[in-house]
């Protein structure tokens, strides 16, 4: 360590931030990854809360210069947590909810970056509890039914909170309970398979949290509100859910008996630990806790009796197991008989409507080809169906010859360039249960990537074939979803119907070489499975003004395209071969993958 690098951390008082716009106060706290400040916002004058990342044991400061110097940790590990802190703050700017922390600003600065909050004047709970001890029935009630309410706001919004506590939830002076740290929070689709770090508080966490890639749903952070409302109530941590598996957890009413019956029941229902068990959103467990909806629950204990009925006659489960295993049996069978001959074609390749095409494979490794889209004039866009008011308006546009990949980017492809592979969908098994191999993991879509992302690749590859692959603009994805000079019409990608050959209401992406249908150039999923990236900056009146021939937008807009639609879109309109979305090129999600192209 240097003669400049201080022994502590935090930023002293009096040091400006961001151009003099704030200057800090005190340090009020620190964690994992990062340091929390009390801090002056200059213009209005208003006491601010300051997060800074810094992770703890991983980084030094420099006394003259005030940067941030990584030491025992690399750069790419220092800018992965960096991203994910600059998300969360990201996030949190799009929520606006009385119960939730807001974000009004976010900077870098000392090699490192900052979220700005208001100051919230009051105490966690963890804290009211810890000195004060188990609040009364009515003002917990009251704290969790605001928190509850924050809590839905941003299901509806495919966010997961995932670190809920008495820790992150503060109360003010007049009563109001304000969730904070979002640094856990991610998008999900409730009851869909995903890949989440595997993050937790032993305690509050669900035994879904446990691993990384599990179902995960509204249900994942009612357990945590259920063990939250059962230490306020009763002072004592719950056993983690791991424990539980083979220990039986103390009831709330044991621990405080003059709990209410509907208390305590609201409390079990909402942690069992299988997920299906609990209430599955935040409205049933409100009903359950005013008593307006009693649940009911699940007996999850090893070797419960359960009832099953023979010939209109009750039988328990222990005494008369031959008539279950006989009665299962009878059940799985009927079930493959059906599974024959109603299964989903969902992982097995077809020829049916599949065009064929020549292909070339530009990577020489054997594992991207591509097709040859020929060259021509078409009309971009459409009058009726636009998103944004209108935001892709009809025009002709002039495009040259380029090739396009067959198909979306995969896993394989992916891992061999950059070594890593982000993608959330990486199963053991198909749909029907059976295991899968490695080659079809490998050749299922990449996604989970920004636009960020996406470049990098493109470069590496590039640098390691020599070619000049890149991503499509927008009028170069369009022609070639619908069908190039070849084009039979229509709104989707295989120029006819949405029935057949579009992968979209559905829990998780095909294979890429896995269709009924391909469209008229011979090319896979370019309407559904997974969203792709485009090089085109977004602006909503581009395209009313946009060059004719080889348009792509490189000057306006600070966030990205991106085409197709996903596996998980609710409806046909948004997999059309026009419909046009956009992100933060730093913001990553997990249907949105890449398709590439190269001009020769």
């Amino acid at each position: 360590m240097d003669e400049n690098t201080q022994y502590f951390k935090e930023l002293l008082p009096g040091t400006e931030l961001n151009g003099g716009k704030y200057v800090i106060e005190k340090k009020i706290g620190e964690g994992g990854f990062g340091i929390a400040y009390k801090a002056v916002q200059q213009g209005l004058g208003r006491t601010v809360c300051i997060k800074e990342y810094f992770l703890a044991g991983s980084c030094v400061r420099n006394t003259q210069s005030r940067t941030v110097q990584l030491q025992g940790v690399n750069d790419d590990t220092f800018e992965k947590y960096r991203q994910a802190f600059v998300r969360e703050a990201k996030t949190l700017a799009t929520l606006h909810h009385p119960n939730i922390v807001e974000v009004i600003d976010v900077f870098d600065e000392n090699n490192t970056s900052y979220m700005v909050m208001p100051f919230i004047e009051g105490r966690s709970l963890q804290s009211i509890v810890e000195n004060n001890g188990p609040l009364s029935t009515d003002e917990a009630v009251n704290y969790m039914a605001q928190i509850t309410n924050a809590i839905g706001y941003i299901h509806q919004r495919h966010i997961l909170h995932r670190d809920i506590k008495p820790d992150n939830i503060m109360i003010t002076a007049d009563y109001k309970a304000i969730l904070i740290d979002f640094g856990s929070a991610r998008q999900f689709e409730q009851d869909k398979t995903q890949m989440h770090t595997a993050m937790l508080t032993h305690g509050y966490a669900p035994t879904e949290q446990y691993t990384a890639n599990s179902r995960k749903g509204s249900y994942t952070d009612i357990y945590a509100i259920g063990a939250t409302l059962y230490f306020i109530l009763t002072g004592q941590v719950p056993l983690e859910a791991a424990a539980r598996m083979t220990e039986k957890m103390p009831e709330p009413k044991e621990l405080r008996p003059d709990l209410p019956d509907e208390i305590n029941r609201t409390i079990l229902k909402a942690m069992q630990l299988k997920a299906e068990n609990r209430h599955q959103t935040v409205q049933e467990f409100m009903d359950d806790l005013l008593n307006v909806k009693p649940s009911e629950l699940v007996d999850e204990t090893i070797g419960a009796k359960t009832v099953v009925v023979e010939k209109n006659v009750v039988v328990e489960k222990n005494k008369k197991w031959v008539v279950w295993v006989i009665a299962g049996a009878v059940a799985v069978i009927a079930a493959l008989v059906i599974w024959l001959l109603l299964r989903p074609k969902e992982v097995v390749e077809v020829d049916r409507g599949k065009t064929q095409a020549e292909t070339k494979d530009f990577t020489g490794w054997d594992m991207y080809p591509m097709v040859w889209v020929e060259g021509g004039t078409f009309t971009m866009g459409d009058n009726n169906h636009n998103n944004k008011d209108g935001d892709c308006p009809e025009h002709q546009v002039t495009l040259d010859g380029f090739y396009i990949g067959q198909y979306e980017v995969s896993q394989a492809l992916w891992k061999k360039v950059t070594g890593y592979n982000p993608s959330d969908y990486q199963p053991d098994t198909k749909p029907d249960g059976e295991p899968m191999s490695q080659q079809e993991k490998d050749n299922l879509p990449v996604e989970n990537i920004s636009f960020n992302d996406a470049q990098a690749f493109v470069n590496q590859l590039n640098q390691m074939t020599g070619q000049n692959f890149s991503l499509p603009t927008e009028a170069q994805w369009e022609y070639a979803a619908r069908g190039g000079n070849q084009s039979k019409g229509g709104k989707f990608a295989n120029g006819m119907t949405a029935d057949k050959g579009i992968r979209y209401n559905k829990e998780f992406p095909l294979p890429t070489n896995v269709s009924d249908i391909t469209n008229e150039l011979g090319i896979y999923h370019m309407s559904g499975n997974v969203a792709e990236w485009c090089r085109d900056l977004y602006d909503q009146g581009y395209y009313r003004n946009s060059e004719s021939i080889n348009p792509c937008n490189t000057t306006s807009g600070d966030q990205r395209v991106y085409r197709g639609g996903s596996f998980s879109e609710p409806d046909e309109k948004y997999v059309t071969v026009f419909i046009r979305a956009f992100n933060y090129p730093e913001n990553s999600n997990r249907t949105i993958g890449l398709r590439l192209v190269l001009k020769k």
